[in-house]
């Protein structure tokens, strides 16, 4: 199929549509999969027909082709393979003091 993208038929166009809106809807937002309470920073990942929907930024398995599990908040990232990879979400964390240890990150340790 040479020449195929998701606006060359009548499938691929309702596709494209879709994926439109699901980006709309998690503009400047974070997402939570499901009724957990974990948020992750949001990124764009292919989904059927190559189009592009907002998925979980460390890309962890919803068990789902259905990206609709995946809901957009407000809330600060909690998810620390988002936050260890760097993706910083779309809503502010809260800093660490400079003398505050985490007990998440390897390069805080004391010894």
């Amino acid at each position: 199929m040479t020449g195929w993208t998701p606006e060359t038929d009548e499938l691929g166009a309702l596709l494209a549509g879709t994926a439109e809106r699901a980006r709309a809807r998690f503009h400047r937002r974070n997402g939570r999969l499901g009724a957990s309470s974990t948020v992750h920073a949001v990124r764009l990942q292919r989904w059927v027909g190559g189009v592009e929907v907002p998925a979980p930024a460390c890309h962890v398995g919803s068990g789902t082709w259905d990206f609709t599990t995946f809901h957009p908040t407000g809330d600060g990232v909690t998810c620390r393979r988002c936050r260890r990879s760097g993706a910083v979400g779309a809503t502010e964390l809260v800093s660490r003091s400079p003398r505050q240890l985490s007990f998440d990150d390897a390069e805080d340790a004391l010894f």
